[in-house]
């Protein structure tokens, strides 16, 4: 999967990505690699900081993607 940078996607900066299989329809989950083995996730409609953000640890997010790639 690759991933592209959300320029300006949040108000604070921070830097999230979204895969490059979403073809900018607003309609995936953009993901941030927070500190070091933490992964964030969240919904790409809502770039407010207002719905839930996910964590996890980078295992288990290896995991996530292994099973959705099946």
């Amino acid at each position: 999967m690759n991933v592209d940078r959300v320029p300006g996607s949040t108000e604070d900066g921070d830097e999230w990505f979204v895969s490059s299989f979403s073809n900018g329809a607003g309609s995936c989950v953009e993901v941030k690699f927070a500190a070091p083995g933490a992964i964030l996730v969240r919904d790409s409609k809502d770039r407010r900081h207002v719905r839930p953000i996910i964590g996890m640890p980078a295992p288990a997010w290896a995991a996530l993607l292994d099973k959705v790639a099946r």
